[in-house]
């Protein structure tokens, strides 16, 4: 494989709608010396055909798990920096070459950048505003919020960090980006250039349960740490493109929520029957 300035690995399931499209930003880029992998988790449509026609190099994962799917993409780069894109984004064709601009002056380890959302509706732009503000805010924290779907991260140090934790279903970018943190790993948030996020998935299930659903999210992260592999497809089922299609979001009710929050934790009886008991200000959550 030819060394080039980037690697760029896209994980796949499903996505023959989105990810052609994505390929031809990266071949209108005026900035060329990058490699592409898509890493497939065996995709029922035409994803790895479409990937093919492009002239994509296609790695097979037999494992359906988004960040298992970047680490094994990672393995096969030979940049000075890998870049982790999910199908879904657009971007415009000065994006790698700003982003090369930038590191060669800056020298930052990790990075990613601000995003505009792919409608015109007011409340997508309000949306994506806040979300550009919490990740500025939240850049020099501990644990920095980051969306995955666009990282920038030198390969060597991706290495040294052991890459994505395949145990965690949500966070995962934030998790390694808090390792990173503590062994003193530069990350930066740019304002430019921007991409295109996809909110397909708040879209398909409505601004307000997806708040219920993080609010749920956050509330057994406080509780247990990290969601678990088993907690997983209760929240963020990873059916790929196939799930905007016909897939339906998994209902969480109260009485499951509460199971999934004191899952191996040791509680009495009496404790969990005051918890149900005040449970009142939470059951909005569940609506």
């Amino acid at each position: 494989m030819t060394r080039t300035f980037f690697t760029i690995v896209i994980p796949t399931l499903n996505e023959e709608k989105r990810l052609p499209t994505l390929l031809s930003d990266l071949e209108k880029q005026t900035f060329n010396d990058f490699s592409v992998i898509v890493v497939d988790a065996m995709s029922s449509d035409a994803t790895i055909r479409l990937a093919r026609q492009c002239h994509t190099r296609v790695v097979i994962s037999n494992k359906k798990n988004v960040s298992y799917q970047r680490n094994l993409g990672a393995k096969h780069s030979q940049s000075e920096w890998t870049v982790f894109m999910d199908a879904d984004n657009r971007i415009p064709k000065d994006y790698l070459q700003k982003i090369k601009e930038y590191v060669e002056i800056y020298s930052p380890d990790i990075l990613s950048s601000w995003i505009v959302p792919d409608s015109r509706l007011k409340k997508d732009k309000i949306t994506a505003t806040l979300m550009n503000i919490f990740m500025e805010i939240n850049k020099n924290a501990s644990r920095p919020y980051i969306l995955e779907s666009m990282i920038f991260i030198k390969t060597k140090i991706f290495q040294t960090l052991g890459g994505f934790n395949t145990d965690i279903p949500w966070g995962e970018g934030e998790d390694m980006l808090g390792r990173a943190h503590k062994m003193g790993f530069k990350f930066e948030m740019l304002r430019d250039p921007k991409y295109t996020y996809s909110f397909r998935r708040l879209k398909k299930i409505g601004t307000f349960k997806m708040l219920q659903k993080i609010s749920q999210i956050e509330i057994i992260k406080m509780v247990k740490g990290d969601l678990t592999k088993n907690d997983a497809h209760f929240f963020y089922p990873m059916n790929g493109g196939t799930f905007y299609k016909n897939g339906e979001e998994p209902k969480m009710t109260l009485q499951k929520f509460i199971s999934i929050l004191f899952q191996d934790k040791e509680i009495s009886s009496k404790s969990l029957k005051s918890f149900k008991k005040n449970i009142d200000p939470w059951k909005s959550l569940f609506r």
